[in-house]
């Protein structure tokens, strides 16, 4: 099928994943699932791979003879929640190219816990909302979510790359990840190829009694409204009921330093795991450091 993915941009979420997609659907040999549809998830959440795999091939259907087909889908490394994703992937494309960008691990949980806020009714403190939040650590816990893939498609076919790096150099980043795939370096990069995308802001939109609903969450009466109520009438209804306000920056301290030492140790198994250390992330080191 010439319409298949073989290339599976996998994660983490908040990471700058939708910029890295636009910058590989500049090259001329690669394909890109275009939105709404730029995450498709059909290895993860079932009520997409429920629609089929015709549907899936479908979001594929412009490719004309690009050598690479792909799509970039953060619920891929989702580990434990979405169990062996990646043996579901391989059963699909073997000999697929798998990527993978990381950001500092700190900065990442606590966009994450302010996604949480504006789109899944958070209302704990940042501490606590993300030390008890699952999604929000393992994601975070890189190592645990890339190891299960380097062991199934090799350590050849998987790319790892930071956010901080591709900032700082987009266009050098981009031509190793080319270089790496095989395909043309000689790349006319245009001005404005490289943007930043999903760039927060200032302010977030938080749901009234988002506090009070938030100690429901993990129990059996948020389970069961999680069932009856589908994913996208709860967005409905959160951004129905939710009101701008200032993100309040005085709970990052006491996120940081509650989190350092739990990812200090997570980034020391990602450094053997991967053979190289992370200089770039500074919120992880800078206190460690002192």
């Amino acid at each position: 099928m010439e319409n298949k993915p073989n290339l599976f941009l996998v994660g983490a979420m908040k990471s700058a994943t939708t910029s890295l997609h636009n910058y590989l659907d500049i090259h001329p040999d690669i394909f890109m699932s275009k939105d709404p549809w730029k995450e498709p998830n059909y290895f993860g959440r079932n009520f997409n791979k429920s629609k089929g795999l015709d549907w899936y091939l479908s979001l594929f259907e412009r490719v004309i003879n690009e050598k690479y087909v792909g799509e970039s889908s953060t619920d891929y490394t989702r580990s434990p929640h979405y169990k062996d994703v990646y043996k579901d992937i391989y059963a699909f494309s073997p000999n697929a190219k798998v990527l993978y960008i990381m950001r500092d691990p700190i900065k990442r949980a606590i966009s994450q816990y302010w996604w949480e806020v504006e789109y899944s009714g958070e209302g704990r403190s940042m501490k606590q909302g993300i030390l008890e939040n699952d999604w929000i650590m393992n994601t975070s816990y890189y190592s645990k979510q890339i190891k299960p893939y380097i062991d199934k498609f090799g350590k050849d076919n998987v790319y790892t790359l930071t956010t901080e790096e591709l900032k700082r150099s987009p266009k050098e980043t981009m031509i190793s990840v080319f270089s790496w795939l095989g395909i043309s370096t000689d790349i006319n990069f245009q001005e404005g190829s490289f943007q930043i995308h999903n760039k927060s802001g200032s302010t977030v939109n938080r749901m009234i009694g988002a506090s009070v609903i938030s100690k429901l969450k993990g129990g059996f009466f948020w389970s069961l409204l999680k069932k009856i109520i589908k994913p996208e009438l709860r967005s409905k209804l959160i951004k129905k009921i939710s009101r701008p306000v200032k993100k309040n920056d005085e709970e990052v301290f006491d996120a940081i330093n509650a989190l350092r030492p739990i990812m200090l140790q997570q980034t020391d198994e990602l450094s053997e795991l991967l053979g190289r250390n992370f200089p770039e992330w500074n919120l992880l080191y800078d206190e460690a450091n002192e």
